[in-house]
């Protein structure tokens, strides 16, 4: 079995090579050989101890008999109840604690399982984080009282979540894996259309043939495409880059909502320098929080005032405006 082989291995000839021996992977791989594998004895004992660990909280909380014997059931569960009495936290801490022997003596075993997957273009470091993860599910999901060993158990999942991890390949955004199904599906038919047809299939072919409409083959064709980066250049010297072309607009600026505040917050201070009829007249005339700037004519026959004096009181107002500006700007010295 393949933890036999890592533990006769030992910490002194970790297969790590040579040439990444100060690399991240080297690093890694070191400080996860601190953690002894466990034997078969060893993990026995453990095993018996999260099982109990496991009947005392089910008894504690009454769960029902069907309920399944996990870390992610049982101590799920936890999160119902209110208070625990004595026994059930020393059971609650104690399973953390065999949940973390678990992991931490199975680390190696992640790593060796995601170096057998090392030659598919997808970076070391990426395959050791999917294959922790597997691990980490396994931990959450097995059963000590079965009886199976848990590396036999955790072996499963993790080499689940390294193939799930050459499947999603080497992308900034993770795609989900079942939008990853439905790309590797829309490739098989689209090549088989192409020898069938002797031509590349139409978009309405493929749709027909998945049984799809024609936006959602548009959707996946557009999630299969590489990403590429902005700095990738534009001419062979790279003194243009994607990023310099894709600059936006003064408004698409991050500042810009912020600006847009500053100038409100401005104009309601110099506003609030007038009376209640200047700031409506002045509000109107210059079409502030309206559709569109109102003609004198139309605030005079709102107002029951003439089309004069409108203007005087527009007038006024500017001047008064006018001067409380100047002598800010004096005081700052602008």
């Amino acid at each position: 079995m393949v933890i036999e082989q890592l533990d006769r291995t030992g910490p002194s000839q970790t297969p790590a090579r040579d040439n990444d021996r100060d690399s991240l992977v080297g690093l890694y791989f070191r400080d996860a050989s601190r953690y002894q594998i466990l034997t078969e004895d060893q993990e026995k004992r453990l095993s018996r101890r999260l099982s109990l660990c496991f009947r005392v909280i089910h008894r504690e909380l009454a769960l029902p008999e069907d309920t399944p014997h996990t870390f992610r059931e049982i101590i799920g569960s936890l999160g119902d109840a209110g208070a625990l009495t004595t026994r059930c936290r020393r059971a609650y801490h104690l399973s953390l604690d065999c949940r973390r022997t678990l992991i931490q003596s199975n680390l190696r075993l992640a790593v060796h399982i995601a170096r057998r997957f090392g030659q598919h273009g997808i970076p070391m470091p990426d395959l050791i984080q999917d294959a922790n993860v597997g691990l980490i599910k396994a931990a959450e999901r097995f059963d000590p009282s079965k009886g199976f060993r848990f590396s036999t158990y955790a072996y499963w999942w993790i080499s689940e979540e390294v193939k799930r991890c050459l499947q999603r390949g080497v992308r900034v955004v993770h795609t989900p894996e079942g939008v990853v199904d439905e790309i590797r599906e829309l490739q098989r038919v689209s090549l088989r259309l192409n020898r069938a047809l002797g031509r590349e299939p139409s978009q309405a072919e493929l749709a027909r043939e998945m049984e799809a409409s024609p936006s959602r083959i548009g959707e996946l064709r557009a999630l299969a495409s590489r990403e590429v980066s902005t700095d990738a250049p534009l001419l062979d010297d790279s003194s243009i880059t994607l990023g310099d072309s894709l600059a936006g607009s003064s408004r698409m600026t991050p500042d810009h909502p912020m600006a847009e505040r500053d100038r409100r917050r401005a104009l309601r201070a110099m506003l609030a320098e007038l009376t209640e009829r200047e700031r409506d007249i002045l509000a109107r005339r210059f079409g502030l929080d309206l559709p569109a700037p109102e003609t004198l004519q139309v605030i005079s026959d709102n107002l029951g005032i003439s089309r004069e004096r409108v203007r005087q009181i527009e007038k006024g107002a500017l001047k008064k405006l006018q001067s409380r500006f100047v002598r800010l700007d004096e005081a700052y010295g602008a």
